[in-house]
């Protein structure tokens, strides 16, 4: 069978979760020429300042120089490879290397070579050893870098998805901010699996996360009917895929609210979100009960509506970021980084920060109910028997279209289906260019 096999169908080999193979050929076919996210410029917003992430899965240093551009470069000394930043954040003039005192700019040029003239002489080119440069992008204050230095640009890989992230991370005068700095955890499991999940898997939810129910941290149609006219018992949903492997969910309150409103953020902040968005963006936006999607590869975001995280009745909004990076097939790192809005209160920010940690965050609830699954996949499926079977991704396939929306992109008329997760994967078998590969010859039956 094919790695991904369309023919009446949507099957998926279990393979490519599993094989150390199929994990040496992403890294070549995606993780070194897709556009990655690396941070945010809340991050480093001093000149100086600079934070060190994996750019696919090369460390790089993300900084911003004296005139306040945002560089990103390989974390590996042009002389010996050795690691120039060993810390996780911090502020300087130059990057110098530990072992034999080479300095780099802030622009990733190579400005001293200790003893120069009297060990290379005196017609040595430093621009020789400049460190390799990544291809720098912003969109809404997140940072975004590729190796590729002739592909598409961030706009263009983005496609469709942009329209989302203005309606997501554009509807305030002065943006997001990071509160803190990213955590990060390993889980092993593949990092593909948390990626559909977050593509915009809403078939899952009332299972893996029952208890979260019985606990009041979904809002019920009775806690939201006072800030709206009900519209049914049953939250409206639809999923998009839109294009080159870029998904989003959108999951309303069952609720009409006049004008347009925009709970769990701060009131004083509505009108901004209004004024900001174009009219399909504010009907995204208004009365969102959740909101989770991904780019292509392992970026994925969410935002997310609560009540309870602080009593009954209580309401909050955080918004969430994780990027998924494989150390190997079976085990991957996970950065979260916590937005709010930078002029909201200080108040506010706590407390979406509290609702971020007991539900999404890296310990919270709906994250330990996902990865008792993403573990038990991987632990299911590592034998040769496991190993020989296919998931089908068929769920959602007699879903209709939604009309008459100002939404590009694929969208479907219903949030329980693995529509995203076809979009998803159709984009990795391009990538990967794999449309038919033999079974392995040791494969058991």
């Amino acid at each position: 069978m094919a790695l991904i096999d369309t023919d009446g169908g949507f099957r998926v080999s279990r393979r490519i979760y599993h094989d150390p193979e199929i994990h040496r050929r992403e890294l070549d076919s995606i993780f070194k020429k897709s556009w990655f996210f690396v941070g945010h410029v809340s991050e480093i917003p001093e000149p100086g300042d600079y934070v060190t992430r994996p750019l696919g899965v090369d460390p790089v240093i993300v900084n911003r120089d004296r005139d306040g551009r945002v560089h990103v470069m390989l974390n590996s000394c042009s002389h010996r490879g050795v690691k120039l930043c060993r810390s996780g954040r911090g502020n300087t003039k130059a990057h110098r290397c530990s072992y034999h005192g080479w300095a780099y700019g802030l622009d990733g040029a190579c400005r001293a070579v200790t003893y120069e003239k009297e060990v290379y002489g005196p017609d040595l080119d430093k621009s020789r050893f400049n460190l390799r440069s990544a291809r720098v992008e912003t969109l809404h204050g997140l940072i975004f870098a590729t190796w590729d230095h002739r592909g598409p640009s961030l706009s263009d890989a983005l496609g469709h998805m942009t329209y989302y992230f203005d309606a997501l991370f554009g509807k305030f005068d002065n943006g997001f901010e990071v509160m803190g700095s990213p955590v990060r955890t390993r889980i092993r499991a593949n990092w593909k699996a948390e990626t559909e999940n977050l593509s915009g898997d809403g078939y899952h939810t009332m299972i893996t996360h029952e208890t979260a129910l019985r606990f009041g941290l979904f809002p019920s149609p009775e806690d939201v009917a006072p800030y709206g006219d009900p519209i049914g018992p049953k939250f409206p949903g639809r999923t998009v895929q839109c294009g080159n492997g870029h998904t989003i969910r959108i999951q309303h309150l069952p609720i009409e609210t006049h004008p347009p409103g925009f709970l769990g953020y701060p009131e004083e902040l509505w009108g901004e979100i209004e004024r900001n968005l174009k009219p399909g963006q504010v009907d995204i936006m208004a009365r969102t009960s959740v909101t989770h999607g991904s780019v292509f590869p392992n970026l994925s975001f969410l935002e997310n509506f609560k009540t309870a995280t602080d009593g009954p009745g209580s309401m909050c909004r955080y918004t969430r970021l994780t990027l998924k990076v494989p150390v190997d097939e079976g085990l991957t790192e996970i950065w979260w980084w916590h937005l709010v809005p930078a002029d909201a209160s200080e108040t506010w920010k706590e407390r979406s920060q509290r609702a971020y940690l007991r539900t999404n965050g890296p310990g919270g609830m709906f994250e330990l109910d996902d990865n008792e699954n993403f573990l038990g996949m991987a632990e299911a499926n590592s034998g040769p028997v496991g190993l020989d079977q296919s998931y089908n991704y068929v769920a959602g396939t007699h879903h209709p279209d939604a009309h008459g929306l100002e939404w590009p992109g694929h969208v479907q008329d219903a949030d329980r289906s693995e529509h995203t997760l076809r979009g998803f994967l159709t984009e990795w078998r391009r990538r990967m260019e794999l449309t038919a590969v033999a079974e392995p010859a040791a494969s058991i039956r």
